[in-house]
């Protein structure tokens, strides 16, 4: 008979082991929906990470901006492709905003 109350013992301590791990996957989901329900703090949060994002990317311009006039007396020809390059494109852009008018 003290087997009996042993296997309810731990029938019981089963469930209540399966009711807290269901409580606490119900508490998880719930905070997960509030989350993503709280449009404010999305926002807020998504634009931090975009600013995040544009401090690295000014950043890594920066030390390539600086690395520009050595590669450039490196590679002469290459930089005046590029500026004629960029020249044209400017050029043709104020072109076609011109011809709009």
């Amino acid at each position: 008979m003290t087997t009996t109350k042993n296997t309810k013992m731990t029938e019981a301590e089963a469930l209540r082991a399966d009711l807290e791990l269901t409580r606490q996957h119900l508490a998880d989901t719930v905070q997960e929906l509030s989350r993503q329900l709280n449009v404010p703090r999305r926002i807020k949060e998504s634009a931090t990470s975009a600013g995040h994002r544009a401090v690295q990317a000014a950043g890594f311009a920066g030390e390539r901006a600086k690395q520009m006039p050595a590669t450039a007396r490196e590679h002469p020809k290459a930089a005046a492709a590029v500026g004629s390059a960029v020249a044209l494109g400017v050029g043709a852009a104020a072109w076609i905003v011109g011809r709009g008018k």
